[in-house]
């Protein structure tokens, strides 16, 4: 990798226009000390982000309890990893119907019916007398949060104006990587003072409160905000009266965003302006559509990859600590645990210094802030898996995965940018589909890897234990690479996207 692109995207960045990273710092600390008390919905943001959780919570566990798992069912890493990878590849299939239904039914019913399944699932595979039994019930759990991703894409769309988008998502995605971290330290103790059938039996239960909260606890928003936002954008108005209920969410006298593309004129794509209610279109109609705009294909194709490195760590990561420090399961959870909050914390920053930067004129703020987010992990991460000095490697792995955390919200939210609103539900089920396609293969990659470079095969100096994954874990950061590049190809091509989707909520106009 080119050691001065990371100055590059800087300078390009701040070239867009000026920012006073002093002014930055000052909106930190202080115009944004009350920023969590203005949250809109904060019930939703908490609800959502435990709902977004059940997938990684599953991946998580998985990998806590995977010492104890290869052992009892006597089974490899390649085996290991093809619990995680039926899971994801079973949720990918799911989204795609999911996705239909969350454009067209009650979100919110159609949320808890999938967490019941989850549920359901996890208690049922703690009596699994055999792998094979244990590989299909993941399939189901995996199929149920996989799929919730569609839904909560469209909730959030409708809950939250453009303005606010990445920061709820950093919030939605900062308490999923909350929660999974919480799901692997309570597996890794639970494991530790029990056994793994145990764990799912608990972690079904809170599945279970989960539900119930959700049910009584949300209600279902209307689906023309977008419209409505559109209107007043794009129809001449006074600035008095531009301050209008949007959901329920009180919204700035100034549209971000959407004012910014009226008044600096980029021009939408006319053969791409939607003439029509998407809702009930036929799949492959939508399918189409979703496909033919630029920028998504850019942002699922970086989202893939980033995702993939991802789900590499979350199947193999507590193995490696086990076999690098020689802890046993409970201690490897924890400091993986620890490493964890690193995400939460890039996952809540990013969120907010994307929606500060779309506030200070920068368009794409939110491209340049996930292109950025990915290129910082890989010499955090070489330099982690390098070092000799154990807790240098951990406070790397702790800053490397808060750069890795940091590339979802704004990513999240711009997806939503580009995309007509009835649309939401399938275009994420299309991501998804696609997204977990390719991630399905990560934890058998990963583990295929680190199997192919045993510790054995290492007769250097510096060679210790847990090498085939360390291997394993430095190989596949050129995905990160390739993620980094394409979001430099999306800065140029989100505008006009953007554009687009605005006209297509209020084609009358264009």
């Amino acid at each position: 990798m080119n050691h001065r692109a990371p100055r590059y995207l800087l300078y390009a960045l701040l070239r867009e226009k000026k920012v006073n990273l002093n002014s930055l710092f000052d909106a930190f600390s202080r115009h944004e000390k009350i920023w969590l008390t203005s949250i809109p919905r904060p019930r939703a943001i908490a609800l959502l982000a435990l709902t977004q959780g059940l997938a990684s919570v599953n991946i998580a566990a998985l990998g806590a309890i995977a010492p104890s798992l290869e052992h009892e069912l006597a089974i490899g890493n390649v085996a290991f990893g093809l619990l995680s990878a039926a899971s994801i590849l079973t949720g990918a299939l799911v989204s795609l119907p999911i996705g239909i239904l969350g454009d067209q039914q009650a979100r919110v019913p159609l949320l808890t019916k999938l967490i019941y399944i989850w549920a359901a699932a996890i208690a049922i595979s703690a009596i699994s007398p055999d792998y094979a039994f244990l590989l299909v019930m993941q399939m189901v759990a995996g199929a149920a949060g996989v799929a919730v991703g569609p839904v909560i894409a469209s909730l959030s769309g409708d809950l939250f104006p453009p303005s606010w988008r990445s920061r709820a998502f950093g919030l939605i995605v900062g308490g999923e990587l909350l929660g999974a971290g919480i799901g692997m330290a309570v597996a890794g103790t639970i494991n530790a003072l029990s056994n793994w059938r145990v764990t799912f039996y608990v972690l079904a239960a809170i599945a279970l409160i989960l539900a119930y909260l959700l049910k009584k606890g949300m209600r279902e928003p209307t689906r023309d905000n977008m419209s409505k936002l559109a209107q007043d954008v794009l129809i001449d108005h006074t600035p008095s009266s531009v301050s209008t209920q949007v959901g329920s969410v009180k919204a700035d006298t100034k549209r971000y965003l959407l004012e910014d593309i009226k008044e600096k004129q980029i021009q939408p794509v006319a053969t791409r302006i939607l003439r029509e209610d998407p809702t009930y279109w036929p799949w492959l109609k939508s399918a189409r559509t979703i496909l033919s705009i630029p920028s998504n294909v850019i942002f699922i194709s970086a989202s893939s990859a980033g995702y993939f490195y991802f789900t590499g760590l979350m199947a193999f990561g507590v193995l490696y600590l086990t076999q690098r420090f020689g802890l046993n399961t409970m201690s490897a959870s924890l400091i993986f645990v620890g490493i964890g909050l690193g995400g939460v914390g890039g996952v809540i920053a990013s969120g907010w210094l994307a929606d500060y930067l779309l506030r200070r004129g920068i368009i794409t703020a939110r491209v340049w802030v996930t292109g950025i987010s990915f290129l910082l992990p890989i010499p955090l991460f070489f330099l982690a898996l390098q070092t000799s000095h154990n807790w240098l490697e951990i406070t790397l792995l702790f800053f490397g995965a808060a750069a890795l955390g940091a590339t979802n919200p704004s990513l999240d939210a711009a997806r939503l940018d580009i995309m007509h609103s009835r649309l939401w539900g399938r275009a994420e089920g299309i991501r998804i589909s696609l997204r977990y396609i390719l991630e399905a293969a990560a934890p058998l990659a990963f583990g295929w890897v680190s199997e192919y470079f045993p510790e054995q095969s290492c007769h250097l100096a510096q060679c210790r234990h847990g090498y085939g994954l360390q291997i394993s874990f430095q190989i596949f950061l050129v995905l990160l690479a390739v993620a980094t590049i394409l979001l430099l190809i999306a800065t140029h091509t989100y505008p006009r996207d953007v554009a687009t989707a605005l006209f297509s909520e209020h084609p009358t106009r264009s």
